[in-house]
């Protein structure tokens, strides 16, 4: 549990699961979002734009396009004037993209109902695992998993603790995979990060700090592997390119040549509904 307390206090996202258009890198996004339900409206180049803002805990502005409009997404402490000063900033952008014409992706929520019995199952990295109670006291070793799978043998505990016990399991398992990929990446292409973390972010799959800090979110263990890695590589990506330019967007494909059909089955999973 003080892990998990952790994690989710350590939030620092950058790469969003479900909108297709994203500000910089954001920060801190915690949990307390108070949506705007007033429509406000912008000037951007002589064309009224109307948008909503939600007010989150972060450090920086953020805007989505989506089948709604424009949205904003920034902290309680920036005004209405800083807001609108940065959307006439970035005026071409929006009003570039939204012209573009939105089609209805169906989404579809991946998370598994983690209150798991003896002989249940769920998906872990692509692969269908059944969950074993044992009556042993011994710390989870995820070697033990990735050497047999199958199996997610577990020490048995009182039934208000096996859900923090599985995410914990999948923690470690998520964490490992991670960091063996990462180190195989940064070895064959001449990268460098600090460190993996994890995070709780529900509109975020993760990030890159500036120090070469990973932050991954720990739902990615339910995908498979080869969008797990894509999103690793995304980030990777950002300790040469702390961008999402066409330089960053060369690395990326460097990293994960089918990086474009990553992307679009990524689109696919929504992570606010977790």
């Amino acid at each position: 549990m003080k892990r998990l307390r952790q994690w989710f206090n350590e939030l620092q996202l950058s790469l969003f699961a479900d909108e297709p258009i994203v500000d910089a890198p954001a920060a801190d996004d915690g949990p307390i979002s108070t949506p705007t339900h007033k429509t406000r409206h912008v000037l951007l180049n002589n064309t009224s734009v109307p948008y909503h803002i939600e007010r989150v805990k972060r450090r920086t502005v953020g805007m989505i396009i989506d089948h709604s409009g424009l949205r904003v997404r920034a902290s309680p402490r920036i005004s209405i004037d800083e807001i609108e000063s940065i959307l006439r900033g970035r005026a071409d952008w929006i009003l570039k993209h939204l012209n573009k014409p939105m089609h209805a992706t169906p989404r579809r929520s991946f998370m598994p109902n983690l209150q798991l019995a003896d002989g249940d199952t769920l998906p872990i990295l692509g692969q269908t695992v059944r969950v074993a109670w044992l009556d042993v006291r011994q710390k989870f070793n995820p070697n033990t998993w990735f050497e047999q799978p199958s199996t997610l043998r577990l020490s048995r505990v009182a039934d208000d603790k096996m859900e923090q016990t599985i995410v914990n399991a999948l923690a470690d398992i998520l964490l490992m995979h991670l960091t063996r990929c990462a180190d195989a990446y940064a070895s064959a292409h001449g990268l460098r990060y600090r460190t993996i973390l994890l995070s709780n972010a529900k509109t975020l799959w993760g990030t890159c700090k500036a120090d070469g800090t990973l932050r991954l979110n720990w739902r990615l263990v339910f995908l498979d592997p080869t969008l797990v890695n894509y999103v690793l590589a995304h980030e990777l990506a950002h300790t040469r390119e702390m961008n999402h330019s066409a330089r960053f967007w060369a690395v990326v494909a460097e990293l994960c040549p089918d990086y474009k059909k990553c992307v679009r089955e990524m689109k696919l999973f929504d992570l606010r509904a977790c």
